[in-house]
């Protein structure tokens, strides 16, 4: 009887492991619900988030809080509750979103990248149901001012969970929140060229109850992306985002 040499054992796992692997990576390629990819504006320029149903539910923390950088605003003291307008810094999420440059959608293995043209900024959407690679502590695949996103598809519509915010960032150009709150997105095609992002916000220290927003993009042709530097625009004392 031939003795396999431990090695060869060791050796016949890890082929197992690598092989199982491949085919959950390869699963994780295909398309789990319609393409998205493609270069996208929004149909209406805003710098506010409003809600579907009335005026933003505020609880009475987070009225203060907004009615403080309303104070802030007229100072011109930016840096006291907006650091994208002072700092550059990323502008998160939802409001990333409400940018009027165009931003371009990628889907590789189950994972969907947005690139913006405002400042070449990325965020990741993971919907390969697959656990982080190299990742004990679970942070996901984009930083914080941005959250961690998960997603996955009911049937047409990519469902994505947002989580671990800054609380440095803003709704839009006044609305706070939390580092505890948690942003949902219901992303899906209306027509082959209308993208529709129902965005529903739900933080209670400042929120008195969960409420939706919903913004559209139109499909723009394909195009690659000029460099744009906001430090540029910022020491131009020119409009930082969203560009006028």
């Amino acid at each position: 009887m031939t003795k396999t040499h431990p090695r060869h054992g060791i050796g016949a796992i890890l082929a197992g492991a690598l092989m199982a692997a491949g085919i959950a990576a390869s699963a994780a390629a295909a398309p789990a619900g319609p393409n998205l990819e493609g270069v996208w504006k929004i149909v209406t320029p805003t710098t506010t988030l409003k809600p579907v149903d009335g005026p933003i539910p505020f609880t009475a923390q987070g009225r203060k809080q907004y009615e403080e950088n309303k104070r802030l605003q007229a100072k011109r003291a930016y840096d006291d509750y907006d650091i994208t307008l002072s700092r550059c810094n990323s502008p998160g999420t939802p409001r990333l979103m409400l940018t009027p440059e165009r931003f371009k959608i990628w889907q590789r293995f189950g994972v969907l990248t947005f690139d913006f043209e405002w400042n070449r900024a990325l965020r990741q959407i993971d919907a390969s149901g697959l656990p982080p690679v190299g990742d004990p502590l679970g942070m996901g695949l984009i930083p914080k001012m941005t959250g961690i996103s998960k997603g996955h598809w009911e049937g047409d519509t990519l469902v994505a969970e947002t989580t671990n915010f800054s609380d440095r960032t803003l709704l839009d150009d006044l609305v706070p929140h939390t580092a505890d709150m948690k942003v949902t997105e219901h992303l899906r095609l209306v027509s082959p060229d209308t993208l529709e992002d129902r965005i529903t916000i739900d933080d209670p220290a400042y929120f008195a109850r969960p409420w939706d927003a919903v913004v559209a993009y139109k499909r723009q042709p394909d195009a690659l992306f000029p460099e744009d530097v906001c430090l540029d625009r910022h020491d131009a004392h020119r409009p930082v985002f969203p560009p006028q």
